[in-house]
């Protein structure tokens, strides 16, 4: 079967030449290896691999947002992690200070293509004419933050406080600027419409175990994403 991610560290981490690594790589290589299930975890732009989960049959794509606009479109076998959403600006830009979403309009904001951050927006009315920018990656749509080609980018906290611990004096300081709290947070493990139930309920299964054996909560620790 096909695993399908995007590069979304410290989730999904993958550097040319070498394995793939990350909290949830980790998670899911483990749950394929309970589930005895053969599986290859390919690395897409966020755009792609949304789309080949949904095309093609026995197809697995993590980190995925559960929303109600893709509720039909894919099996959802199980949550993987729960974190907050937030608008993330330079702290050297005080002047974009602000206390609701619709005063961001007048501002860009950066997204990656596809992503579920993308659609959030639309349906408040921005546009990729006016005030949203997509980027094909994350890191692109921090390099756009960086170089100020956008004023915002919607990040979750545990990706911008690992960027930040990692990166060290290469980072640019950064801060809130505002949480969306109406924004989904649980990250999900899903799998194409065709996939097979068999391969389903083994999944679930499998995750059951790693939950009680304790190495589900391990590996989040490992990753600094639990205490």
């Amino acid at each position: 079967m096909k695993v399908v991610t995007e590069q979304l560290p410290p989730l999904q981490i993958h550097h040319q030449g070498e394995a793939p690594t990350g909290a949830m790589v980790e998670i899911v290589e483990l749950l394929l290896q309970q589930a005895t299930l053969d599986g290859q975890i390919v690395f897409y732009p966020w755009a792609r691999a949304y789309e080949v989960a949904q095309q093609q049959a026995n197809t697995l794509i993590f980190s995925i947002m559960r929303t109600p606009a893709r509720e039909h479109k894919f099996h959802w076998v199980a949550p993987l992690l729960a974190d907050t959403v937030h608008l993330i600006r330079l702290k050297s830009r005080p002047e974009l200070a602000i206390s609701a979403i619709e005063q961001a309009k007048q501002f860009r904001i950066g997204v990656t293509r596809s992503d579920i951050a993308q659609f959030y927006l639309e349906e408040k009315g921005f546009t990729t004419e006016q005030n949203i920018l997509l980027s094909s990656s994350y890191p692109r749509l921090w390099q756009s933050l960086f170089d100020r080609k956008v004023d915002y980018i919607m990040a979750n906290e545990f990706m911008w406080r690992q960027k930040q611990t990692f990166e060290g004096e290469t980072f640019q300081p950064i801060e809130v600027a505002l949480s969306l709290d109406d924004f989904a947070q649980d990250y999900y493990l899903a799998a194409s419409l065709n996939t097979s139930p068999i391969i389903i309920s083994k999944l679930k299964k499998a995750l059951e175990k790693i939950h009680q054996s304790g190495q589900y909560l391990a590996i989040l620790q490992k990753w600094h994403l639990a205490d």
